[in-house]
């Protein structure tokens, strides 16, 4: 005879799980790893022209993506992170700006809420004023650019250049306007201020157009996307134009968060904007410096792609530099920290999905589907299943009663029927009537006084005892089972 075959439901739900842990051993859905603001991006919110830039400039740039704060006295550059730091990180920062290290700190853009008591950084959403154009922003990746090479637009090169060198990047062009000496003098202007006029007299309509966007809002080719959607997943910022003593003339400022300066310790304002909010300030710990911004977008690859924007930066940076060579005559390194950027961002349990232990975690996960799989569904021929009648409550009865006569131990059936006929009570006349009150229950069930005390009295004595007989343990039981029948309104019958 032919065996009937078919897949069961289950078999496709534990078959389909299999494959997709399989699946994501080669290909991870939630995406790549990575920030699209950390040093390495070429995103419109990358930083990987700063990190140019201020490699070109300064004679030590790091990145730093396994510590929290670098071991020795340095610049340290905190701007848009994915995570802010934990109450324990935040102490190690706190140590290491007080012990003479310096923290250049943004906050991310779409995450604007960030407080540091120990370092007086605060910083909360941005209330948008009447006179300026509030713009959603949401990042967006720029994949025409090779990952690894952050490059002008050609629009934004003069003619003569672009003719020599049509890719010329961000950092060579800042390298035009500041010397390799730009941290000779503490406190002195080293930029400067004429050396790119005649770039930006011959900069293009296009770059007019871009300097109208905010951070985020460059699409990707063939992706569009609604004003609807921009402001359902994105950020408010604010456009102001800001000044500060460092470049000359205004910078565009973009921003969507408020700064909020800590007025116990002495600050010193840097930038502020036409509406006279303070934008950068910075402040004493102990040794060190704070550089606190109110926007990541100062650090932004778009801001590197225009002078003021991109000298405004430099000098912020080279503000907590200058600070470390005050009283030291050592070169103090520049760290630009990814510790706290998705990529090295993994906390707790979730390191567990961390590129480096991500294969092991679904491996283990897979053995443990294959096995849950294995005990759930059986293999192998069908087993024998033979179905029984069902005993009537009298078998049922008498086994019970056959178990306690071998026990001999009338004692604990008594004092169970007793609980019994409590729970009933309770049940029935809430805590108004007990079992301690003969007299309100011989009143109830019409009996004498005088024998529901006795009886009642003698069940509890019995229930203490040990190896009860069982004709003293069916005496008790019966008067009891008859009490019960009339406490439950039938008085027919006679309590013997």
């Amino acid at each position: 005879m032919k065996k009937k075959r078919r897949l069961l439901q289950s078999d496709a739900f534990w078959g389909l799980t299999a494959a997709l842990l399989v699946i994501l051993q080669f290909w991870w859905l939630p995406g790549e790893d990575g920030s699209a603001s950390d040093s390495y991006s070429t995103t419109v919110d990358g930083k990987l022209g700063l990190y140019r830039t201020l490699s070109q400039l300064f004679p030590q740039v790091e990145r730093d993506a396994l510590l929290v704060v670098p071991e020795d006295r340095a610049c340290l550059v905190l701007t848009s992170p994915d995570r802010y730091p934990n109450d324990q990180e935040q102490s190690q920062l706190y140590n290491f700006v007080y012990n003479g290290g310096t923290l250049v700190f943004a906050p991310n853009w779409d995450d604007p809420e960030c407080e540091m008591r120990s370092l007086g950084i605060h910083t909360t959403a941005r209330l948008l004023s009447d006179s300026t154009t509030a713009t959603p922003t949401m990042p967006l990746a720029v994949p025409a650019t090779p990952a690894g090479s952050f490059e002008m637009p050609a629009e934004a090169v003069d003619t003569e250049t672009e003719a020599e060198a049509p890719t010329k990047s961000a950092s060579e062009l800042e390298m035009d306007a500041i010397p390799p000496n730009a941290a000779e003098a503490p406190g002195q202007s080293t930029l400067p201020a004429g050396t790119d006029e005649n770039n930006e007299n011959q900069i293009s309509s296009r770059e007019e157009m871009l300097k109208k966007k905010t951070p985020g809002l460059t699409p990707a080719p063939g992706l569009e996307t609604s004003p609807e959607e921009l402001e359902e997943f994105s950020t408010p910022g604010e456009t102001v134009d800001a000044s500060s003593d460092l470049v000359d003339g205004s910078v565009e400022w973009n921003s969507s968060a408020d700064l909020q300066v800590p007025a116990y310790l002495a600050t010193e304002t840097l930038v502020t904007s036409t509406s006279d909010r303070v934008e950068v300030a910075t402040w004493p710990m102990g040794s060190g410096r704070v550089v606190a911004c109110s926007s990541p977008d100062i650090f932004s690859n778009r801001s590197m792609l225009y002078r003021n924007s991109r000298r405004l930066a430099v000098r912020l940076v080279e503000r907590g530099y200058l600070h470390g060579h005050e009283d030291s005559s050592q070169q103090t390194p520049i760290v630009l920290s990814e510790y706290f950027n998705a990529s090295d961002s993994y906390a707790q349990t979730g390191v567990l999905l961390s590129p480096s232990l991500r294969i092991g975690t679904l491996q283990l996960v897979l053995v443990a589907v294959l096995g849950i799989w294995l005990a759930f569904y059986r293999f192998g021929p069908a087993q024998q299943v033979s179905t029984l009648q069902r005993r009537s409550l009298t078998e049922s009865a008498q086994a019970v009663g056959n178990l306690q006569y071998r026990l001999n131990d009338g004692g604990a059936v008594i004092r169970s029927y007793l609980e019994y006929i409590r729970s009933q009570l309770r049940r029935r006349y809430g805590s108004i009537v007990r079992l301690d009150q003969p007299e309100a229950l011989a009143t109830r069930a019409g009996m004498n006084v005088d024998e529901v005390r006795d009886r009642l009295a003698e069940a509890q004595m019995l229930a203490e005892t040990v190896q009860l007989s069982p004709d003293r343990t069916a005496a008790s039981l019966r008067w009891l089972a008859a009490f019960q029948h009339r406490l439950s309104g039938t008085r027919d019958e006679k309590v013997t």
